[in-house]
């Protein structure tokens, strides 16, 4: 076999390579996670987790252009829900995605990147409280700590904002309902892309409820 042929064929072995680890790597980052379930309390709370409201994906300063819409209107009904939570003793956490500093991650990713000015919260962002929790994949659920968090307070019962509605939303609520959490999102203090419509449809499949900030601030 030529020196060519050789070449060619371990630049095509090495492509293939590539393509499976980045395959496996966007399908973990993208999988809800399973874990043991909640037990039943006889005094249950409920928590607001409030989901990658970061400078990178929503900052005017992020490392990459702002791509949804309306944001300063939703972060004013976000605030709005988390001064509700705290006057009503609902638990508030705040969620992060910081990725690996490595260089798959800068490359495949290039945002909220760990040790990287961006991973912070948007300080338009109302935070009331040190529970802080980072994940590397998009199901809140991953860190574990978030999970002894809730466990140690007895919650049973969580509402979702932030964004992305059709990823990181919808993960981490698929998250909570394989451990026995009830799951709301509120429709209206979540963004996305994503088509609305079609994914509160996958939410109704999947058994996650909805409501709207009215409906939670008129409580």
């Amino acid at each position: 076999m030529s020196i060519k042929k050789i070449i060619l064929i371990s630049l095509v072995l090495l492509v293939v390579v590539a393509a499976v680890f980045l395959y496996a790597a966007a399908r973990k980052i993208y999988t809800p996670t399973k874990g043991t379930r909640i037990g039943k309390y006889s005094d249950p709370q409920k928590a607001l987790l409030v989901i990658d409201l970061q400078v990178d994906y929503i900052g005017l300063n992020g490392r990459q252009p702002p791509v949804y819409e309306h944001v300063d209107k939703q972060i004013n009904t976000i605030n709005s829900l988390i001064d509700k939570a705290s006057e009503s003793g609902m638990k508030v956490v705040y969620i992060r995605q910081v990725f690996d500093n490595n260089f798959l991650m800068r490359h495949l990713v290039g945002r909220t990147i760990e040790g990287v000015p961006g991973v912070e919260m948007d300080p338009r962002v109302k935070v009331i409280n040190q529970n802080d929790f980072t994940k590397n994949i998009s199901d809140a659920f991953s860190n574990p700590k978030l999970g002894e968090f809730l466990v140690a307070n007895h919650v049973d019962e969580l509402y979702l904002v932030g964004l992305d509605a059709a990823y990181c939303i919808y993960n981490t609520a698929i998250g909570g309902l394989n451990r026995g959490y009830k799951v709301t999102v509120v429709k209206d203090a979540v963004m996305t892309q994503k088509n609305m419509a079609d994914v509160l449809r996958r939410y109704e499949k999947h058994g996650i409820l909805t409501t709207t900030s009215g409906e939670m601030l008129r409580r």
